[in-house]
């Protein structure tokens, strides 16, 4: 404790700052120093756990009290995590004072229940008007109230994973994204919600949707300073667009059930790195498309016609140095897909293959006709392959098993 007590005043609320909030303000039994500098903590982390039904009432007088309390000259951090017994009023009302009496930069609340049907709690208006706000990340069991006029100024980064709207969902969320001018990144975590992103200052987008196989309507990402790309999507839209990203460096987008078709790819072709699982039926490639950045590419093998995109793929893009394919799903609801013993390859040797592929990888290669016909027809023709990868799976069929391509190990280093 004397060692302690020897480190500066910042130091010391530096280290609180990591501590939850409850064990904080215990620090008061060590000296009046300590009372004051508790005070000035710019983090508070409160968390509901351990507290009973009799006893709840302390917890909520606790938060009353400690966040009344604080005198930081900017609260940095708001962190509420509520279980069910938590009051909508109470929830309100500490991230309306932290708004307005401490203009805090960061809230992140999450609500944790176990019962789906469970009361919403509403979020006060003050916190879309919020000029200090830097960071807002909310999770289950909230609803947004989004007023006709947002200004959040300061919003870099927002996460919404399972809120719900009190109106409409599209202009809801509509209004909430135009509120903010510079908004980098997005987590977005729904429920087949019809979704229009358009965020032109937008850098980081990742949009996980939970409505597996059901039927939706759609959405449309209009995000031109885009730098990384993230979807994983599972439900028969009727339609879904993605406008052209001239600054995207990585997307990985997993998209299995549309029913019509999209001109997805023309999107990617400045992209460094991407990871694919589309059915290339699904996929509408415009010609005269080149993928002139591409460097790293990853295929899912669990949609229908991924051999086509192979092929595709391959012939579009001069400068592909990696390529991987894999079966993402394989041990979940998918399988993969067999190719065909006709595998249509290029009409003329692609330029990668010939002036830089450089390492070919195959996670959850079965060996079949034409899984060998492809494998050996890529490492055959790359000139300057390094490296080749193979995972094998069992594949029960008249094949016999997993087979090894037939080709020349001279060219490899690792087999």
């Amino acid at each position: 404790m004397d060692m302690i007590s020897q480190l500066s005043d910042e130091l010391i609320i530096r280290i609180m700052s990591r501590l939850w909030t409850k064990h904080v303000m215990a620090t008061y039994c060590f000296s009046k120093r300590w009372l004051l500098l508790r005070s000035l903590v710019p983090k508070l982390y409160y968390d509901d756990c351990g507290f009973r039904d009799e006893n709840y009432a302390n917890f909520t007088q606790f938060v009353y009290r400690s966040l009344m309390s604080n005198k930081a000259p900017v609260l940095e951090t708001l962190y509420l995590s509520l279980g069910p017994k938590s009051q909508a009023i109470d929830v309100g009302n500490w991230i309306e004072t932290a708004v307005v009496c401490h203009h805090v930069q960061v809230i992140s609340v999450n609500i944790r229940s176990s019962d789906e049907k469970g009361t919403m709690i509403s979020l006060p208006s003050s916190m879309y008007t919020s000029q200090t706000l830097e960071t807002l990340d909310l999770n289950n069991r909230l609803r947004l109230d989004v007023p006709f006029s947002v200004r959040l100024p300061s919003l870099k980064n927002l996460k919404l994973a399972d809120v719900d709207y009190a109106d409409n969902k599209v202009s809801s969320l509509t209004r909430l994204l135009s509120g903010c001018p510079n908004l980098d990144s997005l987590f977005l975590v729904h429920d087949n919600l019809d979704v229009a992103l358009m965020v032109p200052s937008l850098r980081r987008l990742r949009m996980y949707n939970n409505g597996r196989y059901q039927k939706g309507g759609g959405f449309v990402i209009d995000a031109p300073s885009l730098v990384s790309l993230y979807i994983r999507d599972y439900v028969l839209y009727d339609f879904h667009r993605i406008e052209h990203m001239p600054n995207l460096e990585h997307a990985h987008v997993d998209i299995t059930c549309a029913v019509r078709n999209h001109k997805f790819l023309k999107a990617f072709t400045c992209a460094r790195s991407l990871t694919l699982c589309l059915s290339f039926l699904e996929v509408l490639s415009p010609g005269g498309m080149i993928f002139y950045n591409l460097v790293d590419l990853k295929l899912n093998t669990c949609a229908q016609g991924w051999w086509d995109l192979v092929t595709r793929m391959l012939e579009d893009s001069p400068n592909l140095r990696f390529l991987k394919l894999h079966d993402e799903h394989l041990l979940h609801e998918f399988t993969s897909i067999e190719t065909p013993d006709s595998w249509k390859r290029p009409s003329s040797v692609p330029k990668c293959l010939l002036h830089s592929f450089e390492t070919f990888e195959w996670e959850g290669y079965k060996g079949r006709r034409g899984d060998v016909d492809m494998a050996t027809y890529i490492i055959t023709n790359a000139t300057r392959l390094k490296k080749s990868n193979f995972w094998s799976q069992p594949h029960d069929d008249s094949e016999g098993g997993v087979m090894a391509p037939e080709f020349d190990k001279k060219k490899l280093n690792e087999v």
